[in-house]
């Protein structure tokens, strides 16, 4: 076999054939990493794989289509099966030569990530896994090129055929849904040739055992064909007998039997036995968190996922299915909308698109829409003549649905859901979408309400949301607000960005809790504990329940507090505990001057967020106080990557008696952060890679060529 496999590769490597094959997939693949690597900043080789498939259907043809064909036209053919080497090892010969020369090109492409590396932060095992893939894939188109070359003595016929038959199988998808869209049996045989399908899990970042199977078969099954056609020629029924014959045909229906057994049974097997998720923040495996939560569910649950024409969401199945593996009261139905399409009325008036779920756990149900399964951001233009903006484009960034899908679980099985009321009327901030989506996964129900259309807090009211207010409360306002709070209610409350003089009723709620909103705003001295100006706080991190996940000894993560009101404590309070969770340094100080200017810079520790208990008569309450509205803005949240609301949810939880941060799965984001590079750097490694290392396989081709001829 050493032999045939040398023999091959000098055939390729003293001719101009090979040098051409590497050089043409290389300049394809630089032209693609140049688009979508630099220009773009994707960290991801798998677009350029992507890429590449059409070019690689056009260049394995080639590669193959002198493999037996040309042997057979030659008649050289009967040189290689009388020498001492059996079928089988010239075969495979050939075929690791033919596999070596395809692993060329992506030795060199395997380099690319590492070009990203020196300008941001790559992921490294997804990159490696998508080449695996497309290489395993290689090697299956191999075995099909080689087989289809033992056919016939033409090389061209070879080479067009083995394309047809590739791209045929590259193609199975939109054939299926030209024969039937819902699919049916023949669509299901059909499939079973779908030969990028398997390729698709490793460049979507997922190491599964039955892609690895699916191409070792295809490949198995091309060169056992080979050989068998190959030894068929040797064959006389007059000399050999019948039984020979047929002893060889049950080889193949043996082999077959086996093959299509084993991936039967493989197939079966529980995703979370044979599929590895290698993507940086598990998209496609649920987190310990997940599976912490449902390992304590006792109550029955199905999950009704409903299927359209279109392909189903392989990431919702996943999800799905993982959910199923970590708890047997957890079941999955799959529901075809073309034969059922109002299966969704026994639980919802309107229509959910396809891919949504429907959670039911005896008579509660939970739509879960699949547009919310996926956090998705738009690009706008303003449009002159309409007035209005339009959406020009838009990119999915993340994935929800695992968090989704387990806050409808956790509501359905729950006996009643926590219900809050955000009091609006005077330019509070409302729950944006981000915030919104965190209380509705933390089992949340929440509602707006005006004091002015209600003679008191609703009495369903488990918590009330007072969330810096720009204009100041009446007396009658905070009187229904103070009769709540003395009732053992439970509020949080965010201080405005304003003068307190503007907002005196509103701060005074905060009076028999001990707490003072001071004029002015905080100004921080303390090294590393303000983000580029005095007033754009990084306050100091006290270990509370409330601050669970974002306090760290080694101070590496931050809370973002831009001008924050000061708040200090009346001693002399009775009946109140007081536990702080913000606070600043003791270098801070308070601007009273909003001009900048300040007559006076006495300095002290200022509390930014507390926590306050306490009894009236036999009632306890219980508020926490944010100094700063900027706090809950989403922006503010994003630049320390959600540790604002991650608290903001932990204090909802401890007012409402949950624990921190219960059942709350944040967003998965789909990519690291683009690859910055200067046009310096793309205009270098664009020359390169597009130009010179293509080039250079070129040139020593045609030297190769130029010095054979003269031979």
């Amino acid at each position: 076999m050493w032999a045939i496999y040398k023999k091959e590769l000098r055939g390729f490597f003293h001719s101009f054939l090979g040098w051409f094959y590497i050089a043409f997939h290389l300049f394809f693949a630089g032209w693609y990493f140049r688009f979508y690597g630099m220009l773009q900043g994707l960290p991801y080789i798998s677009y350029v794989i992507s890429g590449i498939l059409l070019i690689s259907l056009f260049g394995i043809p080639i590669l193959t289509m002198r493999s037996f064909s040309e042997e057979m036209r030659m008649r050289t053919d009967q040189l290689l099966y009388t020498s001492p080497l059996s079928v089988w090892k010239i075969i495979l010969g050939k075929y690791f030569a033919f596999v070596s020369v395809f692993g060329a090109q992506l030795l060199v492409i395997s380099f690319y990530p590492c070009f990203l590396q020196i300008f941001g932060e790559v992921p490294v095992g997804e990159n490696y896994l998508a080449v695996l893939g497309f290489f395993l894939f290689g090697m299956a188109a191999i075995a099909i090129g080689i087989l289809i070359s033992s056919l016939t003595e033409n090389q061209i016929i070879a080479a067009v055929l083995t394309f047809f038959v590739l791209m045929t199988g590259v193609m199975i998808p939109e054939i299926c849904d030209f024969i039937s869209p819902g699919g049916n049996f023949v669509t299901k045989i059909l499939q079973m040739f779908d030969l990028t399908a398997q390729m698709d899990y490793t460049l979507y970042g997922m190491l599964y055992l039955p892609s690895f199977l699916y191409y070792f078969s295809v490949t198995f099954v091309c060169l056992y064909l080979t050989g068998f056609l190959i030894l068929k020629r040797r064959w006389r029924v007059a000399t050999h007998g019948i039984g020979k014959v047929l002893g060889s045909t049950a080889q193949i229906l043996f082999w077959g039997i086996v093959i299509v057994g084993v991936n039967f049974l493989v197939s079966l097997m529980p995703k979370e036995y044979v599929l590895l998720d290698m993507t940086y923040n598990g998209i496609y495996s649920l987190t310990e968190e997940s599976k912490e939560v449902l390992s304590g569910l006792e109550s029955d649950v199905t999950l009704y996922v409903l299927q359209g024409d279109g392909e189903a969401d392989d990431t919702i199945l996943a999800t799905v299915e993982g959910m199923e593996a970590a708890n047997e009261h957890i079941h999955a139905e799959y529901i075809s909308l073309e034969e059922n399409p109002y299966f969704y009325t026994t639980y919802t008036d309107t229509e959910p698109p396809a891919n949504s779920i429907i959670v039911v756990s005896e008579d509660k149900s939970i739509v879960v829409n699949y547009y919310d399964c996926y956090q998705v951001q738009y690009d706008y233009e303003y449009n002159y003549e309409s007035g209005e903006y339009l959406v020009t484009d838009y990119k999915v960034t993340g994935y929800d649905g695992e968090g989704r899908i387990l806050s409808a679980i956790m509501q359905t099985v729950s006996s009643e859901v926590p219900k809050i009321y955000c009091i609006t009327g005077h330019d509070e901030i409302v729950p944006d979408t981000e915030l919104a989506s965190l209380l509705s996964k933390a089992n949340v129900q929440t509602q707006m309400i005006n004091l002015l259309d209600y003679e008191t807090i609703p009495e369903d009211a488990d918590c009330v949301f007072l969330l810096g207010p720009l204009v100041d409360y009446s007396a009658e306002e905070a009187e229904k607000i103070t009769a709540y709070l003395e009732g053992g209610g439970k509020a949080i409350f965010a201080v405005a960005f304003t003068d307190a003089d503007e907002l005196e009723v509103f701060h005074g709620l905060l009076s028999p809790y001990g707490m003072e909103v001071l004029p002015g705003y905080v100004m921080e001295q303390g090294a590393s504990y303000y983000n580029s100006y005095e007033y754009f706080l990084l306050p100091e991190i006290l270990y509370t329940d409330i601050t669970e996940g974002v306090y760290s000894t080694l101070r590496t993560k931050y809370v973002y507090m831009p001008y924050a009101k000061g708040i200090v404590f009346n001693e002399e309070a009775e009946n109140v505990w007081l536990e702080p969770f913000l606070q600043t340094t003791a270098n801070a100080y308070l601007m009273t001057d909003y001009s900048g200017t300040n007559e006076t810079t006495e300095t002290g520790v200022y509390y930014l967020g507390v926590y306050a208990r306490k009894a009236f008569g036999e009632n306890i309450s219980e508020i926490i106080v944010f100094s700063s509205d900027y706090f809950l803005y989403e922006d503010v949240n994003m630049a320390v990557n959600g540790n604002n609301y991650t608290i903001f949810i932990n204090g909802v939880n401890k007012l409402l008696g949950k624990e921190a941060a219960e059942s709350i799965i944040p967003v998965k984001n789909y990519s690291y952060d683009p690859i910055m590079m200067d046009e310096v750097a793309i205009n270098l490694l664009s020359v390169i890679l597009v130009g010179v290392i293509p080039l250079v396989f070129l040139s020593i081709g045609f030297a190769v060529w130029i010095k054979r001829r003269k031979l």
